[in-house]
């Protein structure tokens, strides 16, 4: 008898569990790539004059918001993440595929 035999029903959630570490390592790959990409524009624009980081008010204010919703933000990834199969072996090979190939 085969591990991952057709009839035992051991085979489809594996399947499952491989397809959503791929997911979620392809995203989190092209995530990564979206931020360093706009980071290195925004350092090139200060580089060469473009823009200009000194902050006003409405920008003072912006980031204040921001930081405030910060930890209520953190709950609810961290609540999504508990749903993640992380510790699935096929999880953990989807995820790597996801971000090499992804």
């Amino acid at each position: 008898m085969s591990v991952f035999d057709i009839g035992s029903g051991t085979i489809v959630p594996a399947i499952v569990v491989l397809a959503i570490g791929f997911l979620v390592g392809l995203v989190l790959k092209k995530t990564v790539k979206l931020g360093l990409a706009i980071l290195s524009l925004v350092g090139l624009l200060v580089a060469t004059g473009y823009i200009n980081l000194q902050l006003s008010e409405p920008s003072t204010a912006t980031i204040y918001r921001v930081f405030t919703q910060a930890p209520q933000v953190a709950s609810q990834a961290s609540t999504f993440a508990n749903i993640l199969p992380v510790t699935s072996a096929a999880f953990l090979v989807g995820l790597a595929i996801g971000v090499w190939k992804g």
